[in-house]
């Protein structure tokens, strides 16, 4: 019979996962979860704020399509990575928060960085839990890894009371689970690339912007057949860079600059049509983008969220 932590099967758990990357701040309660996630051969890089810890876990799953962990003590030191959480959230990066605790013996007693933390991270996540047990870590982590990667890629939190993190179980009663498999491909709904393709037939001078939706789906192939099989100019936003290549003869990359020449600047393109495929809705370059108005709008997005 061998025994094993809560700080070693969350370890154990996050590795049998794939992931790779452990960034955090260490201290009571979670400071054996950062030991064992060493000794498991996750590299753990310790940081000098949660905020900045979440954010680099956040680019490392964008890099690498699997989520990096953020390894945060309880009370502030959750606060301080709710932002990285809502960055990673709101541009599709998958990442996991690995927070500690009060002990559950002691809540609502006052207990030492007492914080909703489960509550509190649902505003920021796709998913936010406990684990009710030593033996349900393993499903836990198993479940929150899946959900940052499936649909819209995002944050997802993991509580884990201090009492748990020293506790022990008898390993043949924890549940191995397998690494979740590859993301299934989120299509754009079917109806509104029909409504695209409509626009476009009828277009004249259409306008092709490219997201970073285009780039999670590895739409370059496609993308490049439709650009020079069609002629459509094309715009990549700065999360679609590298679908195509800047230096493409259709690309008007330059018209994105105040400063560009005045056969490129925004004032001086003739759009009739604009088609935008993305993750998510863009950011709008202020007033420049008036004359918008006037214009047919599509947009394809990778919108399934699970």
């Amino acid at each position: 019979m061998e025994d094993v932590t809560g700080a070693q099967l969350i370890a154990e758990a996050l590795k049998a996962q794939n992931v790779e990357y452990m960034f955090g701040i260490v201290g009571v309660p979670v400071i054996e979860v950062a030991m064992a996630a060493q000794a498991s051969g996750i590299k753990y890089v310790g940081m000098r704020n949660e905020q900045a810890a979440c954010y680099a876990a956040s680019a490392v799953g964008y890099l690498t399509g699997r989520p990096g962990a953020c390894l945060v003590v309880s009370g502030p030191g959750l606060i301080h990575a709710l932002g990285g959480m809502a960055n990673a959230n709101m541009n599709c990066w998958p990442v996991i928060v690995i927070g500690g605790s009060s002990d559950q013996n002691q809540e609502t007693t006052g207990a030492f960085q007492e914080f909703p933390q489960v509550e509190a991270c649902r505003l920021y996540s796709k998913f936010s839990a406990r684990p009710s047990s030593l033996d349900m870590i393993s499903s836990v982590v198993e479940k929150a890894v899946r959900t940052s990667m499936y649909g819209r890629p995002g944050a997802v939190y993991v509580d884990i009371s201090g009492d748990m993190v020293n506790a022990k179980v008898d390993r043949s009663r924890v549940r191995e689970v397998p690494c979740c498999p590859p993301p299934p491909v989120s299509m754009a709904d079917h109806i509104a690339i029909t409504e695209a393709l409509t626009v476009l037939k009828g277009a004249t001078q259409p306008l092709l912007i490219i997201g970073k939706g285009a780039a999670h789906g590895r739409a370059e192939g496609v993308l490049r057949e439709l650009v020079e099989g069609c002629g459509l100019p094309f715009l990549p936003t700065p999360m679609g860079k590298g679908v195509l290549p800047d230096d493409h003869p259709n690309c008007v990359a330059a018209a994105r600059s105040r400063s560009a020449t005045p056969s490129l600047s925004w004032h001086h393109i003739h759009v009739q049509t604009f088609d935008c495929i993305s993750r998510n809705r863009m950011n709008r370059p202020g007033e420049l983008w008036a004359f918008l108005k006037s214009l047919s709008i599509t947009s394809l997005f990778s919108s399934h969220f699970v």
